[in-house]
C-alpha cells in the first residue's frame, strides 16, 4: 500500500489545525486571515465572487467571514465604480495591520515547519508542490495560483 496519499491528507489536516491556532495568535480565524492576505496579494479591492474563487471558500462561508471582518473593522464593502450594482471588498487601515500580524505568525509557522530543510530541499519541495497544484487545476476548475502572482 502506498502511504503517500494518507501522509498528504494527514499533512493537510494537521497543517490546517496549526494554521488555525497560529491565526488565533493574531486575533483572527484562518479563514479571515486568508481573505486579508488575498486582498493584500491582489493589490486591489475585489468583488466577493472573485474573492470567493481565490480563497476557495463556499459563498455562504465567505459571506460569514466578510461579515465578521467588516464587524471587526478589518474590511469595508464599497460600490464598484465600474458597476454601481456590485460591491468591492477592501481592507481598512486596521485590516492592513491585521494582515501584517497574520503574515508574521504564518511566516513563523512555515519557518518552523521547514527549519530542517536546506535550500535545495526547499526548492525541490516547491517544485513538487507546484506540480501537484498544476495537476489539481483541471480537477477543481480553479487556477493553481488562484490567479494571483505567487511570491517566490
Amino acid at each position: 500500500m502506498d502511504v503517500l496519499p494518507l501522509l498528504l491528507t494527514r499533512l493537510s489536516r494537521l497543517n490546517a489545525v496549526a494554521l488555525e491556532d497560529r491565526a488565533g495568535e493574531a486575533g483572527i480565524t484562518s479563514s479571515e486571515g486568508v481573505v486579508l492576505m488575498t486582498l493584500e496579494v491582489s493589490g486591489e479591492p475585489l468583488n466577493p465572487s472573485r474573492l470567493q474563487g481565490l480563497v476557495i471558500q463556499s459563498p455562504g462561508g465567505l459571506t460569514k467571514t466578510l461579515r465578521r471582518l467588516e464587524d471587526a473593522g478589518y474590511v469595508r464593502r464599497t460600490a464598484d465604480p465600474d458597476d454601481r450594482r456590485a460591491l468591492l471588498v477592501e481592507r481598512t487601515a486596521k485590516g492592513r495591520r491585521a494582515t501584517e500580524r497574520i503574515d508574521s505568525v504564518i511566516g513563523a509557522h512555515y519557518e518552523e515547519l521547514f527549519a530542517d530543510l536546506d535550500a535545495a530541499d526547499r526548492r525541490e519541495l516547491t517544485a513538487l508542490v507546484r506540480k501537484m497544484l498544476d495537476r489539481l487545476e483541471p480537477v477543481t476548475g480553479r487556477p493553481a495560483s488562484g490567479g494571483l502572482a505567487v511570491r517566490q
